[in-house]
């Protein structure tokens, strides 16, 4: 599901064969890279940017031109909400833009794909699939995205753990236990297809009693995974016995955020302030259905949300 925080790109024509890229990245959304002190260095960070826009030029045949590109974050950054697949389609959109050339969709999932490999070495596709399209999506692999109709936009609060970590390093642990377990991993592949079907279902029907079931058996295969931590797990905990429907983490884990289903405004109110007294900071997200937007004007710039699952 695609969610209301976003990312902002404007895009401006610069020098031929330069692309000059700024950030600005609130450091309360850098996070921690585990116990040690707040991301401060933003210039590792503007690499893959870099790379969106080059992309973004050579897909339009405008390999040599020059773009000046200014990002304002409002995504936590490593925090499993698409901060960096926001960015990528963000500057990709408007950079074509900038050259005269409104891409479609379907292009810009394509071009983000190398940026996206760039930072998590084989992505799925679906962080920046749900950025560019919005709203609900089902996925199962880069050519396969179907848009959900759904009845019901689930309750959700977004709680931060503050923990960041690399998307990259995570999904390589991943693939070396799949390599080592390869039998048991397969069953808990199998399992985790048949709880996205069911939360289809669910959305699509209003079930929120059985989304939160389904949340609830999610976190524990992605606990058996080795993906998950003890903060996540008390923040989980927290939430569950605050009185949340389900919850799990989203992203890659290791870090990051946990999203937690509540059943109604009171029990929001009550789930929040149990997550911030534990230390937990917490956004209220809704539902973004526009996917990635581009208007011009002195400079040509869009927005987009990050998506959770």
């Amino acid at each position: 599901m695609a969610i209301n925080l976003y990312t902002y790109a404007g895009v401006s024509r610069g020098w031929a064969g330069t692309i000059d890229v700024t950030a600005d990245i609130p450091m309360d959304l850098a996070g921690k890279e585990g116990p040690g002190e707040a991301v401060k260095d933003t210039a590792r960070l503007l690499e893959p940017l870099r790379l969106a826009a080059r992309e973004a030029l050579a897909y339009v045949g405008r390999k040599l031109a020059g773009v000046r590109v200014e990002v304002e974050c409002g995504i936590p950054i490593g925090a499993g909400l698409g901060s960096s697949a926001a960015a990528s389609v963000a500057i990709i959109a408007a950079t074509a833009q900038s050259q005269g050339v409104k891409l479609s969709v379907d292009d810009i999932i394509k071009v983000a794909f190398t940026p996206e490999s760039y930072l998590h070495g084989k992505p799925s596709g679906v962080d920046h699939s749900t950025c560019a399209t919005g709203g609900v999506l089902t996925f199962r692999k880069p050519d396969i995205v179907k848009a959900l109709n759904i009845s019901w936009v689930p309750r959700i609060l977004v709680c931060d753990s503050g923990i960041h970590r690399s998307t990259g390093s995570l999904v390589r642990a991943v693939i070396r236990k799949s390599e080592s377990e390869k039998t048991l991993f397969e069953s808990h592949v199998a399992d985790a297809s048949r709880i996205s079907l069911g939360a289809a279902r669910a959305l699509k029907h209003g079930d929120g009693e059985e989304l939160g079931i389904l949340l609830n058996r999610n976190q524990e295969l992605l606990v058996n995974i080795g993906v998950s931590n003890p903060t996540l797990n008390h923040l989980i905990g927290v939430a569950l016995k605050a009185g949340a429907l389900g919850a799990k983490l989203t992203g890659a884990g290791g870090g990051g955020c946990i999203i937690a289903v509540c059943r109604d405004s009171k029990s929001e109110t009550k789930i929040g302030k149990a997550l911030r007294q534990s230390g937990g900071m917490v956004y209220k997200v809704g539902m973004d259905s526009d996917g990635v937007v581009v208007w011009s004007g002195g400079e040509h710039s869009n927005r987009l949300s990050g998506g959770s699952v």
